[in-house]
């Protein structure tokens, strides 16, 4: 997080849960820091509150964040292949090649993270109540408490997404008894999730209620937009009451539109190479920084990670062909006889934009200057500087967890399986618009719209941690991994638990 967002925290709170017996609580000094004296103010409270933010997407580290997620999130992907360097790590390939087992390290730092997320969000619901009268206002406090809530439910959020079953955390462990707990049914999970974010909606401010200190922090349209997302995945896992999800969607992620706080940003891409930070499209947004002044250091090498070899990068993730062939699709129809300028945003590849010597668009040169006449390699752009000297150095990228065009979709395809398909091309037509003047689609039928929606998906959200899972909840991930040729079993829909978890805790399995 910023700096100016929430103060740095290292408390111990965070790394201590329980003591081992009262003799040792009678021995600690009377200054020394305890759950017990730590709660005490307003700012107290968000130093809490910025340990809980802490852990999103596991944001602290380069095996956490920068290798781990991005092997979690991106190779999973079948518009995906590994890059040369990529073959040196059998932790790695072994998500592209769907062979993880329950000790793969990326599986085990997803576990690990999101539950600290989890401890340290309750360890403020728990501890602000702890402060005395007079210590923080009731607006604050409600405003901090809805926070945590939302970060407690995305937390879970993301382990049920990528686990079959997960424990549900409630409440900070304070024995070896609470932290032997077992798994919970889907059902329930999902219903926690909801109630979370429904009682953040209350008391988050709008994103123009935020001062600009706090630009980064949850606002009233994150949590909204959240509840119409996980309305959408559960309806797919639960066709009985799937209509009655729709409609929470629907309603939820109009809420969103109609606050009138979010627009699309005309700048595709300056949202994914650190020009743009908590733009107008932002509705939810990991906050990163190059102002290392307070100690901490909070950027990433993401951008060097992904940057193709030929640019600088570690090459360790390119597009293929199929991926490009269904971002082509329609042909050049857009303004100026070009393609769907988002192809632009997303990845270079051989084609007249990219070889304009007049005006050429790889940093400085051609993309057969840095590729090879001839070449058919695809490398992203998505995540990459806007200047080369930027590569090979820490970048201060934020990453969108939640953009206005992902609210669109979403409720485009609420209202197509409510019922309401003309209702939902307008919604399709106006983000294509808006996005470089694509034509207006004039389809009708149910399954158009949602062939529709698919392809608007790619073209918005490729690398940003959202196919696997369209596919997942669509049905379609066998089929589409086939078609890759890569190797996927029924069995890696979702991840095992990891080994350590199994290891120590009897109670699941």
């Amino acid at each position: 997080m910023k700096k100016s967002i929430i103060p740095v925290l290292a408390f111990a709170v965070a790394t201590s849960l329980w003591s081992c017996s009262k003799d040792n609580l009678n021995q600690l000094a009377p200054d020394q820091l305890t759950t017990d004296n730590f709660w005490t103010s307003k700012d107290k409270a968000l130093s809490g509150l910025s340990a809980a933010y802490s852990q999103l997407e596991s944001f602290v580290g380069w095996d956490n964040y920068v290798e781990a997620r991005s092997v979690r999130e991106f190779y999973r992907e079948d518009y995906v292949v590994p890059g040369a360097d990529a073959y040196n790590y059998s932790w790695w390939l072994d998500h592209y090649n769907f062979a993880f087992t329950s000790g793969n390290y990326a599986i085990d730092l997803l576990w690990r993270d999101n539950y600290k997320g989890l401890n340290f969000s309750n360890q403020v619901l728990e501890g602000i109540e702890k402060i005395p009268a007079g210590g923080i206002d009731d607006a604050s406090k409600k405003q901090i408490i809805a926070e945590a809530k939302f970060l407690r439910a995305y937390y879970h959020f993301k382990l049920l997404t990528n686990f079959e079953k997960i424990i549900l955390r409630d409440k900070v462990p304070v024995s070896e008894a609470d932290l032997t707990k077992g798994l919970s049914e889907r059902k329930d999970a999902y219903d926690m999730i909801l109630a979370d974010l429904a009682a953040a909606e209350t008391d988050l401010p709008l994103k123009s209620e935020r001062p600009a200190a706090e630009a980064g922090r949850i606002t009233k349209g994150a949590a909204q937009a959240y509840i119409g997302k996980v309305n959408l995945y559960r309806a797919a896992e639960d066709q009985t009451n799937a209509a009655a999800y729709y409609t929470n969607a629907v309603n939820s992620l109009k809420n969103v539109i109609n606050s009138n706080q979010y627009q699309i940003d005309p700048d595709f891409l300056a949202m994914f190479n650190g020009t743009t930070k908590n733009g107008v499209e932002s509705v939810f947004e990991l906050q990163q920084t190059a102002d290392a002044s307070n100690g901490a250091n909070y950027r990433s090498y993401l951008a060097d990670w992904v940057a193709a070899a030929e640019l600088g990068g570690y090459g360790e993730i390119y597009g293929t062909q199929r991926l490009l062939t269904e971002m082509k699709k329609e042909g050049k129809v857009a303004t100026g006889g070009m393609y769907d300028p988002r192809i632009y945003g997303t990845v270079y590849f051989e084609d007249s934009y990219f070889n304009n010597a007049n005006n050429p668009q790889v940093y400085g040169d051609t993309y057969d200057d840095v590729f090879g006449n001839g070449s058919n390699t695809i490398a992203f752009r998505k995540w990459i500087p806007p200047t080369p000297d930027r590569i090979g150095r820490s970048n201060a990228l934020n990453v969108p967890l939640m953009r206005y065009a992902d609210v669109l979709l979403l409720y485009a395809e609420a209202l197509n399986e409510s019922g309401k398909s003309g209702d939902a091309v307008p919604i399709i037509n106006d983000l294509r618009n808006k996005r470089g003047n694509m034509p207006a689609l004039n389809i009708s039928s149910k399954q158009d719209v949602f062939n529709a929606i698919m392809h608007e998906r790619v073209m918005e959200f490729t690398l940003e941690s959202s196919r696997f899972y369209d596919l997942r909840r669509w049905g379609l991930l066998t089929q589409n991994m086939q078609a890759a040729g890569r190797s996927f079993s029924a069995d890696k829909v979702y991840y095992p638990l990891p080994l350590k978890e199994t290891l120590n805790n009897p109670l699941v399995h």
